[in-house]
């Protein structure tokens, strides 16, 4: 007699198959005789500034990115551990677990995990900075690899969304002053900042002038302000603060200055046409910003002896009219950070709204004298002219620059067009002269004495910022 096959079910059909697998895979092989090899052999954070008292979030470091590689054929159970523990300014991070001390973990044969890097300094009482150095060990089993860190901690004078007193003078050159969430200058105050002082502003920060402003430096001892992260790596980088705001009755002088990574360096606002200079910049450079290097809207703006450089958008721009004068400036724009479409040095009389059409206008009138416009483009000038109000453009002798639609408004005032200044190295924004540039021994007489380092102009003299020495 037949008897009935009940077929297998396939819920103990799969069953089968995966208790068959898995007893066909293997468990990992462990070893605890391979040494790590780290990606590098020191991590080093340059310069920080030690924590602001009374906080425990600012300042931090960048953070830092390196690999540790199993190079054996076997997995491996690694312990990293930073020698100086909890009291350790230095901070780690692997596979998403952060701290001084990351046991057990675990490393397939031939690969590797990213390990992430930061540093927050403590106060070290010292004017110049101070080296901290901290070792990071992979160990597996008996076997043990080691990288250094190392940072120097630099104290400094901490300046948080303040409103500066009336008279304050900033005049430590041995530690910096750091600003915070922006520093305003109240109106009928006056705020000094003599030479050799250095400024750093973190992100979101900005100097607000409602009152009065006066930065002294000297040849020798140049005001610097750029963003807060003061290592060689980021000094190129713009957006890194908003820059110096110069509001409707607001003035400045600013002498020996060097003001770079914001996103607008310098701008001036609503100042009525034909008074005094709101803002008068004189040796100064200003440089690698995000949008614009300096700024006038409706401004009152005299430089003479300046570098303005490298920005995202202008180098200068006069906007919804304004008195400028420039005397011996270079504006120039090489920057690695943008693909800009228009010339880099704009004028106009006009406000426009979103779509382009005009909304009004008011005078605008600019004297440029002895000065470099020039850049990587063929149209470096852009103008928008209104007939509705003044648009004057005077006194533009012995310029040197490049543009094709403008030629009409700049002829005749002994100016050189489209003829290559040859600066020493645009990729690194230095805007010295070259020996064969066309802009030495341009000018016949001296218009001033100096150039903007402060050394002597020859006679004939040279046109633009820098005089070829």
């Amino acid at each position: 007699m037949n008897k009935t096959q009940h077929p297998i079910s396939p819920f103990y059909f799969l069953l089968g198959i995966l208790f068959f697998l898995n007893a066909c895979i293997k468990s990992p092989e462990f070893t605890q005789n391979s040494k790590l090899q780290f990606s590098t052999d020191s991590i080093f954070f340059d310069t920080i500034f030690t924590r602001q008292p009374q906080t425990g979030t600012y300042p931090i470091s960048v953070t830092k990115l390196l690999s540790v590689k199993n190079n054996s054929d076997f997995w491996v159970k690694a312990d990293f551990k930073v020698a100086g523990g909890t009291q350790s300014p230095y901070r780690i991070n692997i596979d998403g677990i952060s701290g001084n001390e990351i046991n057990q973990l675990e490393i397939a044969p031939q690969d590797s995990v990213f390990v992430f890097v930061q540093c927050k300094l403590e106060a070290n009482n010292q004017t110049q900075p101070l080296l901290v150095l901290d070792s990071l060990y992979a160990n597996v089993g008996n076997q043990s690899s080691k990288l250094i860190l190392a940072a120097y901690g630099w104290d400094a004078h901490y300046v948080r969304d303040s409103i500066i007193p009336n008279n304050t003078v900033w005049s430590d050159k041995t530690k910096p002053y750091v600003i915070i969430d922006g520093a305003y200058v109240a109106p009928n105050s006056k705020f000094t900042i003599e030479k050799g002082v250095q400024i750093y502003a973190s992100a979101r920060s900005g100097i607000y002038v409602f009152g009065r402003l006066e930065m002294t430096g000297t040849a020798e001892e140049r005001i610097k302000i750029r963003g807060d992260k003061p290592i060689e790596a980021t000094k190129t980088y713009p957006n890194q603060w908003y820059g110096m705001y110069f509001a409707p009755g607001g003035t400045g002088n600013i002498e020996y200055a060097d003001i770079t990574n914001a996103i607008v360096g310098c701008r001036a606002d609503s100042q009525a046409l034909g008074t005094d200079p709101c803002l008068v910049l004189k040796n100064t450079r200003i440089q690698y910003c995000g949008q614009a290097c300096l700024i006038g809207v409706s401004g009152a703006i005299s430089a003479e002896n300046c570098l303005f450089a490298d920005a995202g958008s202008y180098s200068f721009l006069g906007y919804f009219g304004g008195s400028y004068q420039f005397n011996h400036c270079t504006f120039a724009d090489y920057s690695f950070f943008t693909n800009r479409n228009g010339g880099h040095f704009g004028l106009t009389n006009t406000l426009r709204d979103g779509n382009g059409f005009l909304i009004s206008t008011l005078p605008l009138s600019m004297s440029l004298k002895h000065s470099i416009v020039w850049g990587y483009k063929i149209e470096e000038i852009a103008l928008d002219r209104s007939d509705r109000a003044a648009f004057d453009i005077n006194n533009t002798t012995y310029n040197l620059l490049k543009t094709q639609d403008e030629l009409e408004v700049f002829k005749g005032n002994q100016n050189i067009f489209n003829r290559d200044p040859f600066f020493t190295s645009t990729a690194n924004g230095d805007y010295h002269l070259e020996a064969n540039s066309n802009a030495i021994n341009q000018i016949p007489s001296l218009s001033l004495p100096i150039d903007l380092e402060g050394k002597p102009r020859n006679n004939p003299t040279d046109i633009g910022a820098y005089e070829f020495q």
